[in-house]
């Protein structure tokens, strides 16, 4: 170290020599002590004090002094503490991957900034690509499962240590030979854990014979799951015809129907359904016809889990009916029930009244609990006669 200097008030540099007695060609390893030239490398180091530190670093090329080699003259290599034309010293690339690894590349580029080691998110993300693996005991329990590239196109195996709960491994294919190879170069695994895939099973027999294999729970409970998925699928025609259960509590009084659609909304629920149904008879057709179901997805365009379910059914899936939910307008009812008795049918009177008693919602959904009355004269004259009676009738009797 020849001089340490402080540019501005947020950087220091120090100046220093390498002061080796010879270097060793990279190419041949012959050593050298004949000096070509010098010249200065100005990498950046570990930060002192919260300041970024860069080094002014004089270093040596020298001659090769083998005849035979092909490289002429090099520059004196500084192993443990700089790699060859480098930016960064080795420390200082080791503190930014592992800031990497633990909170990812921009995040851990914003960190380095504040702490005096800039850096971009691609650079960390390069660096934690470099850093050594870490050693860790061989595997005695396996999982096996496999992992999508790309999902529905590309998959791969992945292989964890379920002692540990750590990855181990990742194969590029969820072939049972990859798998059998990968055993065979790893002993000791007494146990592997895998879903139903006839091919895994055929690797761990190949790669670890005396491993024993059994089923992980959660795949036993996926399958079960879609084995119960796929018969509600398959008869929930039927089970829509079933009859009400018998002596069933009666639910409390409520909404029995959601408030009537326009004639363009029902047309549109009409042209939707005629859409799927459409789509059911050709899925069906198709699957008569013997095609794959991933086939059938690809060229209709459809979900392989849409045209699953439609396979599955014995009858086209209708949309289940469900009760109405909660409305803003349910704690005015009584009010609008109450008004159409006394022979008020405005629905914009009627909400212009309801939104002075702090209804939020907009004169269209008063529309629709009025529209069926308006489009009957004669039950709406009906309905509030009768309205009108039961009004009285409460009034009287309190």
């Amino acid at each position: 170290m020849r001089e340490i200097t402080r540019p501005d008030a947020s950087n220091i540099q120090i100046a220093a020599e390498a002061r080796q007695r010879s270097g060793r060609c990279p190419d041949c390893g012959e050593p050298s002590h004949t000096v070509h030239s010098r010249a200065v490398r100005h990498p950046a180091d570990l930060p002192c004090l919260g300041r970024q530190v860069r080094l002014e670093l004089a270093v040596r090329r020298l001659y090769c002094g083998d005849p035979a080699c092909s490289r002429r003259t090099f520059v004196e290599r500084l192993p443990g503490l700089i790699a060859p034309r480098a930016q960064r010293t080795d420390r200082l690339a080791t503190a930014q991957g592992r800031v990497g690894v633990a909170i990812g590349g921009e995040a851990g580029a914003r960190m380095l900034q504040e702490v005096g080691m800039p850096t971009s998110g691609d650079t960390v993300l390069r660096l934690v690509r470099r850093l050594p693996l870490p050693r860790r005991p061989a595997p005695h329990v396996l999982g096996v499962d496999d992992w999508a590239r790309r999902k529905g196109q590309t998959y791969g195996t992945i292989l964890v240590d379920l002692e540990r709960h750590r990855v181990v491994d990742l194969l590029p294919d969820r072939s049972a030979p990859t798998l059998a190879d990968w055993l065979r170069r790893h002993h000791g695994i007494r146990a592997v854990a895998r879903d139903r895939s006839t091919e895994y099973a055929r690797g761990i027999r190949l790669g670890a014979p005396r491993a024993v294999q059994v089923a992980d729970r959660w795949h036993l409970l996926l399958n079960l799951r879609q084995m119960a998925e796929r018969w509600l699928a398959a008869v929930h025609g039927r089970l829509r015809r079933l009859p009400p259960i018998p002596g069933r509590p009666a639910s409390p009084a409520r909404r029995t129907g959601v408030f009537p659609r326009s004639r363009a909304e029902r047309a549109a629920s009409a042209e939707s359904r005629a859409r799927w149904k459409a789509l059911y008879d050709e899925v069906r057709r198709r699957i008569a016809g013997g095609e794959p179901l991933l086939t059938i997805s690809r060229r209709m365009g459809l979900a392989r889990g849409t045209v699953r379910k439609f396979a599955d059914a014995e009858s086209f899936p209708e949309r289940a009916v469900r009760p109405p939910g909660p409305s803003i307008l349910d704690p005015h009812l009584a009010y609008l029930e109450a008004r159409l008795a006394a022979g008020c049918e405005n629905a914009m009177a009627l909400w212009r009244e309801l939104r002075e008693r702090g209804f939020s919602g907009t004169a269209r959904q008063v529309h629709r609990w009025l529209r069926p009355a308006a489009h009957d004269p004669v039950e709406v004259r009906a309905t509030a006669r009768r309205r009108r009676a039961t009004v009285a009738r409460a009034i009287s009797c309190g």
